[in-house]
């Protein structure tokens, strides 16, 4: 059994409807490696962001939908395991095209894109989508998750209709349980306000 501050809480057990992916416990991500303090397929959060993602996730059923979790509580580890890759040569040319075609790894954190400090590791910030339960299939958002570009802002200009349409139901979805949106990536959402705003956790996902 994980040992987790008393604080936090497991969405996969406390909403087991949602779809818990957890891209950083496996290699497919911008990194192309399981990246450090990812030991199993587990999403945490803070109790009270927790409990009101439960809640999106239950008005998003009567819609049709299911959340899938990319990511959630992030270990400070990981972090740092982000820049120490930033700080090495590139290596896969694939993985670039994939996740950050226009820009170098160092620049990633230059253009905002990944933080050295994260909201993820307070344990208020969740990276997210939507799973059409009929279909099973994710909604077109017009970018993959961590598509480091701007045709992943949320408001970008360069999506189609439909695709600006399913952000916004994601959007209208978070935020009407206290989630903001980072503007940058259609997928960021931060609850607020956050129950521990100066602190950083550094717990595995186990």
């Amino acid at each position: 059994m994980a040992s987790i501050p008393s604080g936090f809480v497991s969405l996969n057990e406390l909403c087991p409807s949602m779809i818990i992916g957890m891209s950083y416990s496996t290699p497919d991500n911008f990194t192309g490696e399981v990246v450090a303090g990812y030991k199993a397929k587990t999403a945490y959060l803070a109790k009270i962001p927790a409990e009101a993602l439960c809640l999106v996730q239950g008005e998003a059923m009567k819609k049709g939908f299911a959340l899938k979790i990319f990511d959630s509580y992030r270990p400070v580890k990981a972090v740092s395991f982000f820049q120490s890759w930033a700080k090495k040569s590139e290596t896969n040319p694939k993985i670039k095209e994939l996740y950050y075609p226009k820009f170098t790894r160092l620049e990633l954190f230059e253009q905002g894109y990944i933080a050295k400090q994260s909201s993820h590791s307070r344990g208020s910030a969740v990276d997210l989508t939507l799973v059409n339960l009929k279909t099973q299939h994710a909604l077109d958002m017009g970018s993959a998750f961590d598509y480091f570009d701007d045709l992943s802002n949320t408001d970008s200009p360069k999506v189609t209709a439909e695709q600006k349409k399913n952000r916004m139901i994601l959007k209208e979805l978070m935020e009407g349980r206290g989630f903001k949106n980072f503007s940058q990536e259609w997928w960021h959402y931060s609850y607020r306000p956050e129950p521990y705003p100066e602190q950083y956790f550094d717990f595995d996902v186990e």
